[in-house]
């Protein structure tokens, strides 16, 4: 059925109908024949044909359609497919020849008589004769006119640059109909225009009316097709029947007058009007900015009305220029190329609808699409049982919409798809739509409650009530300003109820009802702020919402009613941090716990320090990040502005004061080996777990060891409080500390000590985290931590102080240590005594440590306490480099993985392990750096080297613990 209604507005002097039909929506895209023809003339070289490829690499990506590819220069070539651009661009070289692809595609349509759509892209002028070039045309043009009336031909036109517009014009009338046409000057527009017209070719359906004797044609790809009559009167009482041709075939439909007639239906009446002249853009606009939703209207219809009004309005601003320019006497080539390309814009909205703000509306407008939102908001409406509705009402007094007096009872009982907000004044820059977090700024916080829906009704009539002036700014604005940021900070601003500006709106949580609203209408207002566009929602602006808290926060008037608006909007916030999957997945689910646990879970992040603050203080523990957001601050002021002292200042943190510096000299320590049966085992190994958390913590000595190193600098034990404090002191006279202003304000805000940061300080730990800021310039290694940043930083500055340290390894201390660490309880004792005895992961203690370990558990071994360690949790340690969090080598060899010699069973080490496990572990393995094997006799090569003195630069890569090196 087709209904149709006279529109209320009138462009050029006439009148208009607008004839809508219903037509099954359906998935062509497979079965059209579509045809790229693409100029790869020398002109074409660098970006523009990389944009070309890349459309095209992107639409087989999408499709796995081979569509044929036909390009050309001086010579056409037909043998490519859209995949052959998948791998590598085409080669842009040579001139233009229009003769030679419009003959191939005249060839093409004589062997494959079907119906086919060409998209002929061009940006230049023909260097072919013009005989040549005519008789081309005309061979083509009589082959299509020989194909049978069922076959239908199109040629859809893409200009680029430097071409002809009467020439592009005639092309796109080449076929059996007429094509569409895009324009650009820009190789980007380039690609987007490409997309645009292949979505179009691939989707579109061309349908057909016949009244009174006359046909219009119109094309979609929804669920309806609108035609806007402006010839004729339309009256059901004389016609009450058309004829519909579509592409399924013809048949008769009844015509009736639309009721109601909804302003849905009058914008897309709207968008098929092209204007002839200034005066037309001019009544086109004003008439738009007067069309306002009912309160009827679905959440997806108010939707789809605020975009198109969007679309129309941007579209008729281009007009308005082109026309502008016309008017001076100025029409060169490219303004006529615009216009013609600008009449055929409306047909493409759709499309360029889903490729606004990098394509993330096209996923948002399909979310919506297929989510029952309104449904599920009816849901929710009708759920709520009458205790419910009387805790609601008790609510009344406090929550009123200023613009409409509903209060928030009669607001939920009204409508299920509005929410109640507070009005406040933000400055938005175009950075808003990439980085939600740095591209808007609070200017000021009302004490004014509005409706959203409220809100966008007054915001469209202060742009209606604005237009003459915002009219005469955009003529003089370039286009790069306009659309949606110019003029909305100042210009389109509604008032509150103190004569305030408010032109943005924030959700208030005020019950839990309430909250459900404002949780599945979330990607709309949150678009809507940061993008100006109800479509324009992407997850990383649930993370600006924490910082426009903050800055709400700064701007606290301290009174009653602000403090309680304040907490309303912290419990929206609180369910985005705790609740929401777009939030975790943007901001990441152990980014804090990173953040908070070291240096490097910081390093990386770009955030303002507001962002975790604010998170730590919703979830209630805000204590535990503000030392590791004051370290953050500290790395990046740093960073930024570097010390022109910075290796004094590091040397004296880790050696300190250099006139009482202690130096080493050669000694053999006169150490008599411990009793293995007296000493406390657990002591022992206590003493080398705290070793392998700090190496600056000196372990018991299980066996004489010799010092020969000299006038080595001893790294101090205890941190210089006084000078980390002038060092602080750089970063802030006034504040001695260094305390950011934004740790400040959050220690305030919670009633906190404002010193609470210059009270909990540990200055080892500052100092160690000093060391790592300003020793590493960007970005400090994984295998560098706390516990061993000063040995790391030390040996990088005098040396491996492993070298400076020997063993006296007899059969009796290799078997002391050996026991110590076969019998160690624990992984991180076990490391730790790896570490001081086999640092290079090799030598005599380390070979017979994985003989011992190699062993097969027996049966009432299996049955163990979990907590006891085993031989496979050791193996699995030494093949994985890993104790929990911590590497388990922190010095060179951290940077290979452990490659077993030729005396180790494989077979048995994989049985130990369980060979899921030790597949997973090889797989992970696979590609990192391993040392040499040598021959399995521990037996010096003629350079010097063994599997106990290895060459560490005969570096391999890791393919298999099957393989050898």
């Amino acid at each position: 059925m087709a209904t149709y209604f006279k529109t209320p507005f009138t462009v050029g002097g006439g009148e208009h109908h607008y004839i809508e039909v219903k037509v099954p929506k359906v998935d062509s895209s497979s079965g059209k024949n579509i045809i790229c023809c693409v100029d790869v003339s020398g002109s074409m070289s660098g970006s523009p044909i990389r944009n070309v490829c890349a459309v095209l690499k992107d639409i087989y990506q999408r499709t796995k359609i081979e569509y044929p590819l036909f390009t050309y220069n001086t010579r056409a070539d037909t043998t490519k497919t859209i995949k052959s651009v998948e791998n590598t661009d085409l080669d842009a070289n040579g001139g233009t020849s229009f003769s030679s692809i419009f003959t191939a595609i005249q060839n093409h349509l004589v062997n494959n008589q079907k119906s086919t759509t060409f998209i002929f892209m061009t940006d230049g002028q023909d260097t072919d004769s013009q005989d040549a070039l005519k008789r081309a045309i005309q061979m083509l043009k009589l082959s299509i006119s020989g194909l049978s009336k069922t076959i239908i031909i199109i040629f859809h036109v893409i200009g680029f640059g430097e071409v002809n517009n009467n020439f592009l014009d005639q092309v796109r009338k080449f076929g059996t109909k007429e094509g569409l046409f895009r324009y650009s000057t820009q190789s980007a527009e380039l690609q987007s225009n490409f997309n645009d017209m292949f979505e179009y070719a691939m989707s579109a359906r061309e349908f057909t009316i016949v009244i009174n004797g006359q046909s219009y044609t119109s094309s979609s790809n929804e669920e309806t097709v609108g035609f806007l009559i402006d010839n004729m009167t339309i009256d059901n009482t004389r016609i009450q029947e058309i004829i519909f041709k579509s592409p399924d075939g013809e048949s008769k439909i009844p015509l009736q007058v639309m009721q109601p007639i909804r302003p849905i239906h009058v914008i897309r009446a709207l968008t098929l009007v092209s204007p002839d002249n200034e005066e037309s853009v001019h009544q086109i606009r004003t008439y738009l900015n007067s069309i306002i939703p009912t309160a009827s209207a679905d959440l997806m219809e108010k939707l789809e009305l605020e975009q198109i009004k969007k679309e129309i309005d941007e579209r008729m601003m281009e007009y308005t220029k082109l026309f502008t320019q016309i008017k001076m006497g100025q029409v060169p080539e490219q303004v006529k190329l615009k216009l013609s390309a600008l009449r055929h814009d409306a047909t493409f909205a759709n499309a360029q609808r889903r490729k606004k703000l990098d394509l993330r509306i096209n996923k948002n407008v399909d979310y919506f699409r297929k989510t029952d939102i309104s449904g599920i908001l009816e849901g929710y409406r009708k759920n709520i049982d009458q205790e419910g509705w009387n805790k609601i009402k008790e609510q009344k007094s406090d929550w009123v919409c200023t613009y409409s007096s509903d209060d928030i009872y009669e607001m939920m009982r009204k409508t299920s798809d509005n929410i109640m907000c507070l009005g406040i004044l933000i400055e938005r820059n175009e950075q808003a739509i990439t980085s939600p977090t740095k591209g808007l700024k609070l200017i000021s916080v009302s004490n004014t409650l509005i409706s959203y829906d409220s809100f966008i009704a007054a915001m469209t009539l202060t742009k209606n009530s604005q237009q003459q002036l915002l009219q005469q700014q955009q003529q003089q604005a370039d286009d790069s300003n306009y659309g949606l940021f110019a003029g909305i900070n100042d210009t389109y601003c509604v008032v509150g109820q103190l004569h305030e500006k408010i032109n943005a709106v924030i959700p208030l949580y005020i019950n839990y009802e309430h909250m459900k609203r404002i949780r599945i209408l979330e990607g709309i207002w949150l678009g809507y702020m940061f993008t100006l566009d109800s479509y324009g929602y992407d997850k990383e602006q649930e993370i600006g919402l924490l910082k426009l808290l903050y800055d709400i926060i700064i701007l606290r008037t301290g009174t009653t009613r602000n403090k309680n608006l304040i907490t309303e909007f912290e419990k929206v916030c609180h369910f985005i941090v705790t609740e929401s999957i777009g939030f975790k997945s943007a901001y990441g689910e152990k980014t804090l716990k990173n953040f908070i646990s070291s240096i490097h879970g910081r390093q990386n992040g770009t955030y303002d320090l507001s962002i975790p603050l604010i998170i730590g203080y919703l979830i209630g523990d805000l204590k535990t990040i503000l030392m590791p957001v004051y370290y953050e601050y500290l790395r990046r002021y740093l960073h930024q502005n570097l010390p022109t002292d910075k290796i004094n200042i590091i040397e004296r943190l880790l050696y300190g004061d250099e006139s009482q510096r202690v130096k080493t000299v050669a000694s053999n320590q006169d150490t008599i080996g411990i009793d293995i049966n007296q000493q406390d085992p657990d002591f022992v190994e206590k003493s080398f777990i705290q070793y392998f958390h700090d190496e600056m913590c000196k372990p018991i000595e299980l066996i004489p060891e010799t010092v020969t190193g000299k006038d080595r600098k001893l790294i101090t034990h205890e941190a210089e409080v006084e000078y980390i404090k002038n060092i602080l002191k750089t970063i802030d006279n006034e504040n001695s500390f260094g305390v950011p202003v934004v740790i400040k304000n959050m220690l305030k805000y919670c009633d906190m000590n404002e010193n609470y940061i210059e009270n909990i300080i540990d200055y080892d730990d500052l100092r160690k985290e000093l060391l790592m800021i300003l020793y590493f310039d960007h970005t400090v290694p994984t295998n560098v931590t706390k516990s061993n940043v000063l040995t790391v930083i030390d040996e990088s500055i005098q040396g491996n102080r492993d070298n400076s340290v020997t063993f006296n390894f007899t059969s009796e201390t290799i078997r002391i240590v050996t026991y110590k660490i076969l019998n160690a309880k624990t992984l991180e004792g076990f490391g730790g005594l790896l570490r001081k005895y086999c640092p290079k992961r090799c030598g005599p203690v380390f070979s017979e440590v994985i003989k011992n370990l190699l062993v097969l558990p027996q049966k009432n071994e299996t049955d163990q306490d979990a907590n006891v360690v085993t031989n496979k949790d050791k193996l699995v340690v030494l093949l994985t480099n890993q104790i929990g969090y911590s590497p388990l080598y922190n010095n060179e060899m951290a940077s290979f993985c452990w490659q077993p010699l030729a005396d180790v069973n494989i077979s048995l080490l994989t049985e130990i392990i369980g060979e899921k496990e030790f597949k997973k572990i090889e797989k992970e393995n696979l590609g990192k750096n391993v040392l040499h094997c040598y021959r399995i006799v521990n037996k010096s090569n003629r350079h010097g080297y063994s599997n106990h003195k290895p060459n560490m630069n005969n570096i391999y890569r890791f393919t298999g613990y099957h393989d050898r090196y």
